[in-house]
């Protein structure tokens, strides 16, 4: 049995790990859960898993301050499991660089968290093998570390941070579906991986990202996502083979498949809802966005209430509120706060739109929804 702990500070998330899992038909044991990031930490120390889920957004210490804890001040190995919502995940570097092993996207499905789960078991056995033939090889890998460790270094930073740019660039190639670029760039990243242990390493987990963020977003637009449960994302070997060129490949031509289904997520109004995404917090005009994406500001109006639905400024609280609801779910922030830092300077009037979307003041709402 391999030891697992889960932290994550939302109730009924973690009532679903423990209820809804199949921890020891899979052949774990689910040793404790936790609802931050420090209470984790402490009972890492006590109980050293062989396995951490953990979700990023957390109180006290999040889900990556934890994950880079473990791996930088604690020397853990643990397999890590991250829990990524509709738009928590977007920190390359320190998700590749913390070597993170796999991506959960909300809410729980138990068929494929079990199948993660037998996934893992090869990984894992293949580390404890590594840790018992250590030992032997202890003396000679210290004698390589002192000598070569300042080197080494430098070069590991420079291995993760090409992969870093290679993993973000087949992202943009695979969403433009562009397959000239994608064929090049595979090449350049498994030539990369020929040349370097370091580098072989950081292409691992740069995959793994790859892996999540598509994950998280193949969701966000309701996609198939068969093509990310396949075993090519875990066999290395067939890598070479072209199997992960062709993966990226049909990747792309599904995306580009949902775009021409969906007019919403296409086009001027996919850019500008992208960049609201991204900048919903701020104080933001259209003609502004406009500017940003170079078309005219009153055309761009009359597109973006035709595709979405919805007007612009409308669609900013929406994002504005939805981003409340977690926050009054997740933190201990004054009311007032939340509104300030989601681009209110008005709390009466945030508390006036969170009512008119929700139907519930955000005090009413904080209190039914915090465990």
């Amino acid at each position: 049995m391999y030891k697992v702990i889960v932290a994550d500070d939302e109730p009924f998330m973690l009532e679903g790990w423990r209820t809804m899992i199949d921890w020891q038909g899979c052949g774990y044991e689910l040793c404790g859960t936790a609802t931050d990031g420090e209470e984790a930490l402490e009972l890492i120390n006590h109980v050293n898993p062989d396995l951490v889920v953990t979700d990023i957004q957390m109180p006290v210490l999040d889900g990556l301050g934890l994950i880079r804890t473990m791996r930088e001040e604690l020397r853990y190995d643990s397999q890590i499991v991250i829990v990524t919502g509709y738009s928590e995940f977007g920190y390359a570097q320190q998700a590749i660089r913390y070597r993170v092993n796999e991506y959960v996207l909300k809410p729980l499905v138990p068929e494929e968290i079990h199948e993660l789960l037998r996934n893992l078991i090869i990984p894992l056995d293949t580390q404890r093998q590594e840790i018992e033939n250590r030992q032997a090889e202890e003396d000679e890998v210290i004698g390589i570390m002192d000598t070569h460790m300042e080197d080494d270094g430098m070069m590991e930073e420079a291995d993760l941070e090409r992969m870093t740019f290679l993993a973000k660039q087949l992202l943009a190639l695979i969403e433009a579906g562009d397959v000239t670029g994608i064929d090049r760039t595979v090449d350049d990243m498994l030539q990369e991986m020929r040349e370097s242990r370091t580098a072989m390493l950081w292409t691992q987990s740069a995959v793994r990202y790859i892996h999540g963020e598509l994950l998280r977003r193949y969701g966000m637009i309701g996609a198939d996502q068969a093509l990310l449960q396949g075993r090519t994302w875990h066999h290395t070997e067939s890598w070479f083979m072209g199997d992960l060129k062709k993966l990226f490949i049909r990747i792309a031509g599904s995306f580009a498949l949902t775009a021409q289904a969906d007019p919403g997520s296409s086009g001027l109004v996919a850019e500008a809802v992208q960049y609201l995404k991204e900048h919903y917090r701020t104080k933001i005009k259209l003609q502004q966005l406009a500017n940003h994406i170079h078309v005219n500001a009153a055309y761009l109006g009359q597109q973006f209430k035709r595709e979405m639905g919805v007007s612009f400024s409308e669609y900013v609280h929406r994002l504005r509120i939805e981003e409340a609801r977690r926050m009054l779910r997740r933190t201990n922030m004054k009311i007032s706060d939340i509104a300030f830092e989601l681009g209110y300077h008005d709390a009466e009037y945030f508390t006036e739109k969170f009512k008119a979307l929700t139907g519930e003041l955000p005090s009413l709402y904080k209190n039914n929804n915090q465990g």
